[in-house]
This record gives C-alpha cells, structure tokens and sequence, in this order.
C-alpha cells in the first residue's frame, strides 16, 4: 500500500500572465469608457453616482503621452467605507493596471507566503479583478457628476 502525504507537496504560486493581462486589457476598455465622457484635468475629479452604493470619485493624478494615472476613491456615508485605488492606464499597451490598493503602497506583482500581513499571493490580481466587477457595476448603473455639474448616464 502506497500512502501520498498531502502536505509535502507545496506549489509556489506563480501568475498566470495571459490572464493577467487579458484583465488589464479588458479593466482598460472599460475605465476609458468612464473618463473619456467627462474630459478632466490634472488634479480634477468626478463622481460615478450609484443610488443606494458607495460612491466613487476618479482624480486624474498624472498624464503623459503613454500613460495616465489616476486615483479612484470608493465612499460612502451610510456605511463606513474609503478605499483608494491608484490605477495606471498605458495607452500604447491598452492596459490598466491597480498600482496599490485598499489604501496601502504599491503592490509586488506576488507576496511571499506566509506574511505578517496576512495578504494572499495573488493579492494584485485579486484586486485588478474587483476593478473590473466595480468598473462594470458603474457602467450598467451609473451617473456621472463632474465639476461643472453636467450629468451623464452611461449605457452600454
């Protein structure tokens, strides 16, 4: 009788690229549909209104030739909730990318594990996939405010 120990056997986690950047590829068709409604400048900043959910303001926070940068802040009154993502979009690529997250410095593509924070190895793109669920929730069901209160509907 041959006994296979379970616990010897310990894969490292290793990202799946192709993966990875069809979901970047796909988070930057999507957040491109949102900014590029409502033209901004650096610093400035617009709402996605979603009756009944926490809000999310996007502030354009750097732009180049092949990149802009930008900080989405999902709030809400009714319940305690601020969380800020920092996301890259380069545009010669067509991808966006969640540089940080959950208000936390920039992310490594792995965390080592175990950790003392107690993150998940794929935690990067864990959150590149809440991005893409959000971007979607604000496409189907979202009201854009900008600054000078011109209110657009997104359609798909």
């Amino acid at each position: 009788m041959c006994e296979y120990d379970m616990t010897a056997v310990k894969r490292k986690y290793t990202p799946n690229l192709k993966e990875f950047m069809a979901l970047c590829s796909s988070n930057y068709a999507k957040l491109s549909r949102i900014v590029n409604l409502v033209d901004i400048e650096l610093e400035q900043s617009f709402s996605v209104h979603i009756d009944g959910q926490p809000n999310l303001l996007i502030s354009l926070k750097q732009r180049s030739e092949h990149t802009a940068t930008y900080e989405l802040l999902q709030e809400s009154q009714n319940i305690s909730l601020k969380r800020r993502y920092l996301v890259r979009m380069y545009h010669d690529a067509k991808v966006a990318e969640v540089l940080s997250g959950l208000n936390q410095g920039m992310l490594p593509p792995v965390f080592p594990y175990p950790n003392k924070q107690m993150k998940q190895p794929d935690e990067k793109i864990q959150l590149n996939r809440f991005l893409a669920e959000w971007l979607n929730f604000c496409l189907e069901f979202g009201q854009s405010h900008s600054l000078n209160k011109t209110q657009l509907v997104f359609f798909d």
